[in-house]
């Protein structure tokens, strides 16, 4: 878009120097034809003028356009740096969000293997059940609990023994207070 802008800036600024150029040679050189058909004819001292006077109306108007062109190119390497600044914040944004849907995916893992076990759990007498719960980390055994049935839910709290049970119970009580 840049390259576009300055091209098109290029070229705006080459037409108006040509027809700067074309005009001033169209004059310079009609005045040699009349001055080279006409012996006679001569400038006047008024024409000069008038001449020197379109000359320098022609000089201030192409420094104007100089200028205009210049204030445009700062304003599109102002837009220009604002984007690059803005892809970069895209980009870290980008990477954030695959980072959390990788979390999310880890969440969800966890949610279908504690769903699993759960179903697992349920089919294990408490004999069966307390050693291997004995083993679990609170946390694995909270996500278990949280997807067993209320029915089975007496024998995953037996097997754990009175004092995990509790601890249990009231890390379970916090979390759905908070």
């Amino acid at each position: 878009m840049k390259k576009i802008l300055m091209g098109l800036m290029a070229a705006i600024l080459l037409f108006v120097l040509m027809v700067v150029v074309f005009f001033v040679i169209f004059f310079l050189t009609g005045e040699e034809e009349m001055l080279a058909d006409d012996e006679e004819a001569v400038i006047t001292n008024k024409e000069l003028r008038l001449i020197i006077q379109e000359r320098d109306s022609l000089t201030v108007e192409r420094d104007s356009l100089l200028q205009v062109l210049a204030m445009r190119d700062a304003s599109l390497d102002s837009v220009g740096r604002l984007l690059t600044l803005k892809d970069a914040d895209i980009n870290v944004l980008g990477e954030t969000l695959q980072q959390k849907d990788a979390e999310i995916q880890a969440l969800l893992q966890v949610e279908v293997n504690a769903q699993e076990m759960a179903r697992t759990f349920a089919t294990m007498s408490l004999d069966e059940l307390s050693p291997i719960v004995d083993r679990l980390s609170d946390q694995v055994v909270l996500d278990i609990y949280q997807h067993t049935s209320n029915k089975r839910r007496k024998f995953l709290l037996s097997a754990l023994g009175d004092e995990r049970a509790a601890n249990l119970t009231n890390r379970l009580v916090k979390k759905r207070g908070s």
